[in-house]
């Protein structure tokens, strides 16, 4: 097989007559070949004048010449590829050319275009690892494949290691057009088509072939990817040509609008004071307004059509500013505002809007002629309710504080003279005959000493602030509490009644909370019924489906929760006050009887509590508010059954607080029990006397709130010295404690103050048994 350049051909020598003429066919007129010899002849002409054509144009034969990689275990395989690609429809044309006289000769036309075929160089690999490094060294050399010959089952290697090579190769080069050939029929197209993309870049071939056919899968292959470089080249040009008129227009344009600009710049000048005056009346900051001598409104902004209840600005043109002010319930005439004033600066006036008050801060620019009549207002009027309710809210908020404060100090103060009057009434009633008039004058003492005490607890618990503690709790004693509170501040004739129809009210909730729930949702019934009395019923029933009004669905089945119904029979709430009522500070009381946070405080209490609250709402009949509250199956916090008798009546006691008359109660309640009592009214004494003898104390009871050490510090440096001691504070402000932080210092138990004789001996036994 002769190589690719040894085309057999026929010279015409240097000096024949027709070596000169340009032309093959007055060549073959003055040879006398055969017309074979004539066919190669001129088929090597044109061959030659197309060389010479590239050797003047070497990019022609560049779009021409095509590599291919081939990939085959089998050499003669590989030696067919290069056969059909190279040299095959040459040689066997030109011996038929020389042989066959009857050979019918080609045109010339034919002759280009066999001259234009393409050119392939077939580059053959035995391995993937040769055809891999075959690539990469041709991609470095800027000199890629066109074409891929593939065989899918290559021998010696895994199952389809071709379609593994051509997916390698598709990496590598993502122009690259991949043929997979192979000669078994089960070839999983499927999987060809999804490892090796894209599919409009990949052909499959079965084996066997036919030459013509691989040839012409071929040249179509090249005659597209030729294609592509031709359409990408033309793409580059196009874009040049485009970026170059793109340039010029852009030129034009320049000039253009350089010339426009020019003669809109006086326009621009002329727009600017507009501009500058339309964007300060129309901003929304404050409510702009212009009006005529009449008060007739001549322009107006968005803020001012929202201040005075306008859908658009030209709803308010033509309108009476005067008498828009006075609509809104003005206190003082707008007239008399700006009477003799040619500026009037930081005016501060309510109008009512929709049932609530509007806080506006107001200026006015006047115009008045010479003879002193008004010809045009202007106003400008700041909206500053929210400002006003955030005043309003810190000022409610400091009142809280503040009462939080007081009221935490005098619960402290009270709870000791309380602490020593209740004692000293339960060490007389003790002593006193049974049935005799001191024993029920005593018990008249202690009983009012009690009710004293609760009263502190209840004020505590109502001005508490800061984040509170959710534990399990029964509703039903905190209901009685509240209603027992609230009964001093309602209206006598409106009646009390309270329905507690279930005993599964434990609910995980903070107790200051519950309070204020059922103080917000009473005192607005009770102010609904202020004027023609009414009754106020408290109902604590379980929630089923049964009910008319029950928990959305997203929160469970109704029997998880637990009712707290507050109903009045006033007048209702009016359907237009209905969607707000559990805005903040919306309130339809009048100034001074509300702040308009109860419903708002109360909803976000329930939502917080996991819970459900809804109104039943009946025009002329009154109003119900359900809250629902899911239940727990937790106990209250654990305490342990109160021993009404001393188990043990012997030991010796600390016993500390910084109130002398305190602790000579405490030591006679104790050696009355029988124990030995030492009392210390300073915690840094009581913490010297503990240090020096600390084997000798079996028990130490101490109060909270002293100067220089408080209780759970004196408790912490005791439980230092003698980890196993067994204590009991006593405090009379339950906020400034928490069972947790107790239980985690180690401290035993804790009494509310005052203390009574019981609660001691309770807590003494409690402690005493568990040691």
């Amino acid at each position: 097989m002769k190589s690719e350049e040894c085309v057999l051909s026929l010279e015409i020598p240097a000096g024949h007559p027709s070596a000169a003429r340009p032309g093959p066919s007055q060549a073959l007129c003055d040879l006398p070949f055969s017309p074979g010899i004539q066919y190669v002849w001129a088929t090597n002409w044109a061959t030659n004048r197309n060389s010479a054509h590239q050797e003047e144009h070497p990019l022609a034969e560049e779009t021409r010449r095509f590599r291919v990689l081939a990939v085959d275990h089998d050499e003669e395989m590989l030696t067919r590829y290069r056969d059909v690609l190279c040299f095959e429809g040459e040689e066997p044309a030109e011996l038929e050319a020389l042989f066959n006289d009857d050979l019918q000769l080609p045109s010339q036309e034919e002759i280009r275009a066999e001259a234009n075929n393409p050119i392939f160089e077939v580059i053959p690999c035995l391995s993937p690892e040769q055809a891999l490094s075959t690539m990469a060294n041709s991609l470095a050399k800027k000199n890629p494949f066109a074409i891929a010959l593939v065989e899918v089952h290559l021998g010696g290697r895994p199952t389809m290691a071709g379609i593994d090579l051509a997916e390698k190769i598709r990496a590598l080069d993502h122009h690259i057009e991949i043929v997979l050939l192979s000669s078994e029929a089960s070839v999983p197209l499927k999987e060809i088509n999804k490892r090796v993309c894209p599919p409009e870049k990949l052909l499959y071939v079965q084996k066997p072939f036919r030459s013509a056919e691989l040839k012409q899968i071929a040249a179509s292959l090249c005659s597209k990817r030729d294609l592509e470089n031709r359409l990408y080249e033309l793409n580059e040009t196009l874009t040049s040509k485009v970026e170059a008129r793109t340039a010029e227009l852009n030129a034009v344009n320049r000039r253009l609008r350089l010339d426009i600009a020019k003669r809109a710049s006086v326009l621009r000048e002329l727009q600017a004071s507009e501009r500058r005056y339309r964007m300060l009346f129309e901003k929304d900051i404050t409510g702009n307004f212009a009006a005529d001598g009449d008060g007739l409104i001549l322009d107006c902004n968005g803020a001012f059509t929202t201040l005075f209840n306008f859908d658009s600005p030209q709803d308010a043109h033509g309108q009476d500013i005067f008498t828009l002010w006075d609509i809104m319930g003005a206190s003082e005439p707008l007239h008399e505002i700006i009477a003799g004033h040619h500026r009037v600066t930081n005016h501060e006036i309510v109008l009512r809007r929709g049932g609530i008050n509007q806080h506006l801060l107001a200026n006015f620019d006047t115009v008045f002629s010479e003879e002193g009549k008004l010809e045009e207002l202007r106003g400008y009027i700041f909206d500053m309710s929210e400002p006003k309710r955030l005043e309003e809210q810190l000022r409610q908020s400091q009142k809280m504080e503040a009462l939080g404060t007081l009221a935490g100090g005098i619960a402290h103060d009270f709870n000791n003279i309380l602490g020593v009057i209740l004692g000293y009434a339960e060490i007389i009633e003790s002593s006193a005959e049974p049935e005799s008039g001191l024993e029920r004058r005593v018990r008249e003492i202690a009983r009012a000493g009690k009710r004293a005490r609760d009263l502190v607890n209840q004020i505590l618990n109502f001005s508490r602030q800061g984040p509170q503690e959710r534990h399990p709790m029964t509703l039903t004693p905190l209901i009685k509490e509240a209603l027992k509170l609230l009964r001093s501040s309602m209206p006598t004739n409106v009646e009390i009644i309270s329905r507690m129809e279930t005993d599964q009210d434990s609910v995980l909730a903070d107790p200051t909370q519950m309070h204020q729930i059922m103080l917000n949702l009473c005192a607005n019934a009770s102010y609904a019924m202020k004027a023609r009395g009414g009754t106020l019923t408290v109902t604590l029933t379980d929630a089923s489906h049964g009910d008319e009004i029950f928990p959305s669905e997203g929160l469970g089945s109704p029997e998880r929760f637990v009712r707290l119904s507050v109903s009045d029979t006033g007048n209702g709430i009016p359907t237009d006050v209905v969607e707000r009522i559990f805005d903040p500070f919306f309130t339809t009381k009048k100034q001074g009887e509300g702040t308009g946070m109860g419903l708002a405080m109360v909803h976000g209490i329930v939502k917080r509590h996991d819970g459900y609250l809804e109104l039943e709402n009946h025009l002329g009949q009154g109003a119900t508010f359900h809250v629902f509250l899911p239940k727990t199956a937790m106990d209250e916090r654990p305490v342990a059954e109160a021993t009404s008798e001393l188990v043990f009546r012997e030991g010796r006691i600390l016993f500390v607080d910084d109130e002398k008359p305190l602790t000579d109660i405490g030591r006679e309640m104790l050696v009355a029990c029988g124990f030995e009592v030492v009392t210390r009214t300073s915690s840094i004494e009581a913490l010297e006397a503990f240090r020096h003898r600390a084997g000798e104390y079996d028990l130490v009871i101490t109060d909270q709130t002293m100067p220089n050490m408080n209780g759970m510090e004196l408790a912490r440096e005791i439980l230092k010295i003698r980890p196993d001691m067994p204590i009991i504070l006593c405090t009379g402000f339950s906020d400034a404690v928490s069972y947790d932080r107790l239980r985690d210092i180690g401290i035993g138990d804790f009494i509310m103050k005052p203390i009574l004789k019981h609660d001691l001996i309770a807590s003494i036994s409690r402690q005493l048994i568990g040691h």
